[in-house]
């Protein structure tokens, strides 16, 4: 009994190693030929399976007619001098292991089949940050059905890199040397590839120009001042002469200068404004001596003081 159970192990572990299998990777849509491993040519019976499913059976005793299964009815050729097996139109659904059976028995030949949809064209969308010092390259596209797919990238005319699907490119970055270059990424499987349209350059080398000149210019115009301030300074230093040209004393006879004309204009204004004060308060008591002068002696009334005073502009009810 225990001989007959070691038997049975053995003779199950011998299956399994020399049994093959082939992995078969196709285009949906495409054909596919499948292949029996066996020398034996006109089988009397050939059956071919889909997992426990059949697919297509052939039997002398039965005729010369074959027999399609299920989907594979229209689209499915037997040969039955060599067993090979033509599916069309391959769909997701045909996905699985194959295998077939000469004379009702099974050969150690399987095929396991997966069915891929081919990539579609990817697109690049860039985005970058506000001052666009970095920017981030998304190879986007509708995978469904065509995975496992891969990302690759290609700058310029340089080599492509499976690097995946966003590529993070800096304006500082030298590696890539990427300035005025354009990017181009592509979508891969078992069964296609496909490139984008290239976008780029990311980054404006010109903008990058002008902004080197402006700070250029202003380290140019920042050191000019500082050469004319020092000559400025020796300058006045050998004409003032000891002790009173140290560079405070220069400094401050460099805000008196500047300085100074300003509170003599300030002060200028003054004593115009007071002027014209002055020339206001003249006419005011000018006109009031002339009004005085033009009433006539009777309508002149003394007052409680004694005084004389004009009847008009303060006249005597009754």
């Amino acid at each position: 009994m225990h001989i007959q159970i070691i038997t049975l192990i053995l003779l199950c572990l011998a299956k399994d190693v020399f049994s093959t299998n082939e992995n078969v990777l196709c285009k949906l849509g495409d054909s596919i030929v499948l292949k029996s491993d066996s020398d034996t040519n006109s089988p009397s019976s050939i059956l071919w399976r889909l997992g426990q499913n059949k697919v297509a059976d052939f039997d002398k005793d039965f005729g010369t007619t074959v027999s399609y299964y299920g989907e594979f009815n229209s689209r499915t050729t037997l040969d039955t001098t060599t067993g090979e097996l033509k599916i069309t139109g391959l769909r997701k659904t045909d996905e699985g292991v194959y295998s077939v059976e000469f004379n009702s028995k099974r050969l150690e030949k399987t095929y396991t089949l997966s069915v891929l949809k081919p990539v579609p064209k990817p697109a690049i969308i860039v985005s970058c940050n506000d001052n666009k010092i970095s920017c981030t390259l998304t190879c986007d596209g509708d995978t469904a059905g065509a995975e496992p797919v891969t990302y690759w990238w290609k700058v310029g005319e340089g080599n492509w890199e499976n690097i995946g699907k966003l590529l993070t490119v800096t304006k500082s970055d030298s590696k890539l040397n990427q300035n005025g270059y354009k990017y181009t990424c592509k979508l891969k499987n078992g069964v296609s590839e496909k490139d984008s349209d290239p976008v780029g350059p990311l980054f404006d080398s010109k903008q990058s120009t002008n902004v080197g000149s402006v700070i250029g210019w202003i380290l140019f115009t920042l050191l000019l001042i500082a050469v004319i301030i020092s000559v400025g300074f020796c300058v006045w230093r050998n004409k003032t002469g000891p002790p009173n040209n140290t560079l405070k004393d220069f400094r401050r006879s460099v805000l008196f200068y500047f300085g100074g004309n300003k509170e003599q204009e300030n002060q200028g204004r003054v004593e115009s404004d007071r002027n014209k004060e002055q020339e206001n308060q003249g006419r005011v008591e000018s006109d009031t001596k002339g009004k005085d002068e033009d009433v006539p002696k009777d309508k002149l009334l003394p007052n409680e003081d004694g005084d004389v005073t004009n009847n008009v502009e303060n006249p005597v009810l009754g």
